[in-house]
């Protein structure tokens, strides 16, 4: 993970943000720390300080946190399962109340949306939020 990180922010992140052109990625560190450290149960501190040197102290501006249901996330996942979606009811439970966790911790960066509904529902959702924290973030 970290290996993969470290090499995906040197050669895709950091020169995008030197040109000068937005980044937008579907996972970062708030994901390894709630899938490996609350899922898993592995030192937030380690992970944290792992995540931050693989990815050169480079943090997203703002996260958002697609939150549903435990039974809406059931029906998404994929058939079949790999290994991370076949972890079981108690593992999922407790990455959603690290996700959760994260975002009440920095809560001028993580954004909650209702990610339940349809695509065009949710990223309508997902822009609406990104305006109003980008009509804040100045």
């Amino acid at each position: 993970m970290a290996a993969d990180r470290a090499q995906h922010v040197a050669e895709v992140v950091r020169p995008a943000l030197e040109a000068g052109r937005p980044v937008v990625s579907d996972r970062f560190s708030g994901s390894t720390l709630a899938y490996q450290g609350y899922g898993r149960g592995l030192d937030l501190g380690d992970l944290a300080w792992l995540s931050g040197w693989a990815a050169e102290g480079l943090e997203p501006d703002v996260v958002f946190l697609l939150d549903v249901d435990q039974e809406v996330a059931a029906a998404r996942r994929c058939r079949p399962r790999d290994r991370i979606e076949a972890a079981g009811d108690t593992f999922h439970q407790r990455v959603v109340a690290g996700y959760h966790a994260l975002a009440a911790a920095d809560p001028d960066r993580w954004v909650v949306v209702d990610g339940s509904g349809t695509v065009d529902e949710v990223a309508a959702r997902v822009w609406s939020a990104y305006e109003a924290w980008a009509a804040g973030a100045g």
